[in-house]
């Protein structure tokens, strides 16, 4: 019995740090726009083309073409 706690121990105690890790990762930022339909629905990504403000990036949430949803586009603080 004491074993298995251990095991479910040190599984938690990987997934914590692997969870971690996933969130520190930097984040992308695209040099130019991607093309329409090429961001999905929901998903979001960050543009530094030069159009916003200083210490700023696009951030473009996808919209879907199918239903007629516009992507969403917003300068913002640049992303860590």
């Amino acid at each position: 019995m004491i074993r298995c706690a251990w095991i479910h121990t040190a599984l938690a105690g990987v997934l914590l740090t692997a969870a971690g890790v996933a969130a520190s990762a930097p984040t992308e930022i695209l040099k130019e726009m991607p093309a329409k339909g090429v961001v999905r629905h929901g998903d979001i990504v960050y543009v530094d083309d030069g159009k916003c403000p200083a210490g700023q990036v696009k951030k473009i949430i996808g919209g879907d073409l199918k239903t007629g949803v516009s992507r969403q586009v917003t300068c913002v603080k640049r992303p860590d």
